[in-house]
């Protein structure tokens, strides 16, 4: 019986644990041109496969979403991309959506952010002055 009740509290346990993501950008305004950093860390999921920032508002006119680099430094799931903000970009406000794929190519998907077009698993603000 204490097996049985052990086996339910950790399946409840589990069923309970939910994904969730804290981010980042640095700095959070920049000027075309200007260097910025930015990472992204998942908890309640392991073995990501990719992580991505999709600019909502461009996504459509960018070649290619920005592909963050796994932190190898980290023991969680931190993902990490340093880049340059595109001379070409246009002043103003920006939406950066993030999509993630796990290791069984499924995307993550978290409540809060399930509505977005390019990435389910968060937003960033962002903006280029």
């Amino acid at each position: 019986m204490k097996t049985f009740n052990a086996f339910i509290l950790f399946f409840c346990t589990a069923l309970s644990a939910q994904i969730s993501v804290v981010h980042q950008i640095q700095p959070e305004a920049a000027a075309p041109g200007d260097s910025v950093t930015a990472w992204v860390e998942f908890t309640g999921v392991d073995s990501l496969k990719q992580v991505l920032i999709i600019p909502r508002e461009y996504a459509y006119d960018i070649d290619e979403p920005f592909p963050l680099q796994r932190d190898t430094t980290s023991t969680k799931e931190r993902w990490i991309i340093q880049v340059q903000v595109p001379y070409e970009t246009p002043y103003g406000a920006v939406n950066l959506e993030i999509r993630a794929i796990d290791k069984n190519d499924r995307e993550i998907v978290i409540e809060e952010y399930k509505d977005q077009q390019f990435g389910k698993a968060g937003l960033m603000k962002f903006e280029v002055r």
